[in-house]
């Protein structure tokens, strides 16, 4: 279906597509898709190698079946080399495609930083019981407790 749409430069002639056909040739070619679903799979990095390993090191990056992964020392990445064949299983299994990985590579790099959140506020003494207090008196509180930290 062909439809004719004015826009600010004029008359142009635009193509109508439906989605499900141009996402493919958007993509450009199905190594995106794969490596999509091999992100997906090395998220989950910690079944794949125990949490003890999983500590010392981190996949980094997957392109054409190959997964780099940065290990914190050399004996480490030795004794994920030992595990070559049970991790690549393993992620064949996770992922639920058995040949999107062929072969892992290990290399001792920094890891990156793990998000740790930040500990929740201890609540003043103030603020724990103010159940039985009115509106205002609550305001005047924490009026008082900015202006005793510099903020009022």
């Amino acid at each position: 279906m062909r439809k004719s749409v004015r826009g600010f430069g004029g008359t142009s002639e635009r193509v109508m597509k439906k989605v499900k056909d141009v996402l493919h040739v958007a993509l450009g070619n199905d190594e995106v898709l794969r490596a999509a679903r091999a992100q997906a799979a090395m998220r989950r990095w910690a079944e794949v190698v125990g949490p003890t390993l999983a500590e010392r090191s981190h996949p980094d990056r997957y392109g054409r079946g190959t997964v780099w992964v940065a290990v914190q020392g050399s004996a480490w990445a030795q004794e994920l080399r030992m595990m070559k064949d049970k991790i690549l299983t393993r992620l064949g299994e996770i992922s639920g495609e058995p040949s999107l990985f062929n072969d892992v590579r290990f290399g001792v790099r920094p890891l990156p930083e793990r998000f740790t959140p930040a500990p929740a506020p201890t609540p003043k003494p103030d603020d724990v019981d103010v159940k039985d207090l009115s509106i205002r008196e609550i305001a005047e509180r924490r009026l008082a407790r900015w202006k005793d930290e510099g903020r009022g």
